[in-house]
């Protein structure tokens, strides 16, 4: 993903409401710009986690996650959900020069660090995904449409500014052709705090 790429700005914006942790199913569909947005429920669990490179790319992701899954294995954890990775960061807020990705290996178990491989809270609860079947090139424009479409107004801003994604495929070893895209789903936390409303100076009022 290339670091000059900008993210659209919010457009039109629904409301969206957090809530408690539950299984991730797929509650209502609705349709943003050709993509397919449903609200989902995610539990909250436990994963490795890795930092990856800015330059994010289909076999980094591929060899962070076989990492994770040696880890996993040498230290007898279950592994309970598909290889993930998170953006760490609002991107509706946050320059892409500032976005950092890691990979994220849900799993259960008494899981202990290694070297850069550390244990992290995976928060659940309810989310919006998407997905792009123009692969992690398309990323940015991804966030833009959920976001836009998330956010009521640019006073709300997300609670936890933390986009989970699945790249579909990812683990299950298939060569590619050069250049072909993988399908990316991205969940964004429908959790929204309202900013502060700035307060007139004193002495400001005519």
């Amino acid at each position: 993903m290339s670091s000059d790429e900008t993210t659209p700005k919010h457009l039109r914006r629904p409301r969206a409401r957090g809530a408690a942790a539950a299984a991730a199913t797929a509650t209502s569909t609705a349709t943003n710009d050709g993509h397919d947005v449903e609200e989902t429920w995610r539990q909250t669990g436990r994963a490795l986690v890795v930092p990856l490179d800015r330059a994010l790319t289909l076999s980094a992701l591929r060899a962070a996650h076989a990492r994770l899954a040696e880890v996993a294995e040498r230290q007898g954890l279950a592994i309970v959900e598909e290889p993930l990775f998170g953006l760490k960061g609002d991107p509706g807020e946050d320059p892409p020069h500032r976005w950092a990705y890691e990979a994220v290996l849900p799993i259960r178990g008494a899981a202990s660090p290694e070297g850069d491989v550390t244990v992290a809270r995976i928060e659940g609860g309810m989310h919006l995904a998407a997905t792009t079947p123009r692969g992690l090139d398309d990323l940015a424009s991804l966030y833009g449409r959920l976001l836009g479409s998330l956010l009521p107004a640019r006073k709300q801003r997300l609670v936890r500014p933390y986009l989970l994604h699945r790249a579909h495929r990812l683990a299950d070893g298939q060569a590619r052709a050069p250049g072909e895209p993988v399908a990316v789903t991205v969940y964004v936390p429908a959790v929204l705090s309202m900013d502060p409303v700035p307060m007139p100076a004193d002495g400001a009022e005519a």
